[in-house]
């Protein structure tokens, strides 16, 4: 009991220093590491001479839509990696790492 504890503060703190939070998250799906899953997963890159940018969106989900699954929608904290260069910025799309709950 102690060890998820431990493991749902860290996540919070992590979600709060990073500008966002909320009250509900989902630990089994949320917050998952990038490198722990790199080989296997089909994260989003940024072409070469591009900058990765992780930016924290905030999307609405209509009631019972995974992630979160909302009795009556919600939003909750996504997010995107985005790309620049200097003078050109896209978004490559999702990470695959959010947090249910109120955007900041």
């Amino acid at each position: 009991m102690k060890t998820k504890t431990l493991i749902g503060g860290w996540m919070l703190a992590a979600g709060l220093l990073a500008g966002c939070g909320g009250t509900e998250m989902d630990t089994a799906e949320g917050m998952q590491d990038p490198a722990a899953s790199q080989e296997q997963s089909l994260r989003p890159t940024c072409a070469a001479g591009y900058t990765s940018l992780p930016i924290w969106e905030c999307p609405f989900l209509p009631a019972g839509a995974a992630p979160c699954r909302y009795s009556y929608g919600g939003y909750y904290n996504e997010q995107h990696l985005y790309c620049t260069n200097g003078t050109d910025t896209y978004d490559a799309g999702p990470t695959g790492i959010y947090a249910c709950g109120d955007c900041y």
